[in-house]
């Protein structure tokens, strides 16, 4: 979650900001809150812990597109670079009603509704022991950057560093429990790629539409499927103890 003050009336909101070339997307916690008035100087990231300036955008002050549904707004820099509807091109009703899906349009449906919730349980993150308390840490993309960063500062330092779980102030964390928090989500993550991987090479076997609906996100791999994903995972597990015992090696030398 970043910090960021309106050039406008130095008013402060906290959202998510991530850069698209010559435009920016912004999702905001109190979207109802933003108005355009505030959007038309721009704005500016501000350092969660002492207010500093680390990112400079004053010059992404003209609305591209606003989305209330998903409390976002993408900015542009440029004021004639307006978001357009695509135009849908008519269909006749008789070209609609004599459509049927081919098994092929039901794999891909099918793909793509599992890819969404392999990317929903890797950035949802996991729950990780400290000490008494079980904190979650979120795995959105901003959190696996912060998240990677802290670790190898970790490892390379051996110095406890503070860091943040989800809805909890900052505090400090020590190697081990940095390592924990990097090496959980890191795993999970490898899981769920390579568990929905061999998922979808299953599906494109199937032969039958109604095999292929019947698939869910949690069902037990099989034969080769089963196979591939715990070699694959018992490598990954291998690469995780390899890389923290050469760290190790290197620390105490």
């Amino acid at each position: 979650m970043q910090k960021i003050k309106f050039l406008k009336d130095n008013s402060i909101h906290f959202g998510v900001l991530k850069l698209m070339f010559e435009r920016i997307i912004c999702t905001f916690n109190d979207y109802d809150d933003i108005t355009d008035d505030m959007i038309s100087n721009g704005f500016v990231e501000l350092n969660e812990h002492n207010d500093t300036i680390q990112g400079n955008y004053e010059d992404y002050k003209y609305i591209y597109k606003k989305d209330a549904d998903c409390s976002t707004i993408i900015l542009t820099i440029d004021p004639e670079d307006i978001y357009k509807e695509p135009e849908i091109p008519s269909i006749p009703e008789t070209d609609i009603s004599e459509y049927t899906p081919t098994i092929d349009d039901i794999k891909n449906q099918k793909i793509n509704e599992l890819s969404n919730t392999c990317n929903l349980n890797i950035t949802n993150g996991v729950h990780v022991q400290i000490g008494e308390n079980l904190e979650h840490f979120s795995y959105k993309d901003e959190d696996q950057v912060n998240i990677k960063e802290l670790f190898d500062l970790a490892i390379q330092t051996q110095v406890p560093l503070y860091y943040h779980a989800d809805g909890l102030s900052c505090k400090l964390y020590t190697v081990e429990q940095i390592i924990n928090i990097y090496t959980s989500n890191a795993i999970n993550k490898m899981h769920h790629i390579t568990y929905f991987n061999q998922l979808k090479l299953y599906i494109k076997s199937l032969s039958e539409i109604d095999e292929v609906k019947a698939v869910n996100y949690g069902d037990e791999l099989t034969g080769k499927y089963l196979e591939t994903y715990n070699e694959a995972m018992q490598q990954a597990k291998l690469g995780m103890s390899t890389l923290l015992g050469v760290q190790n090696d290197e620390n105490n030398n």
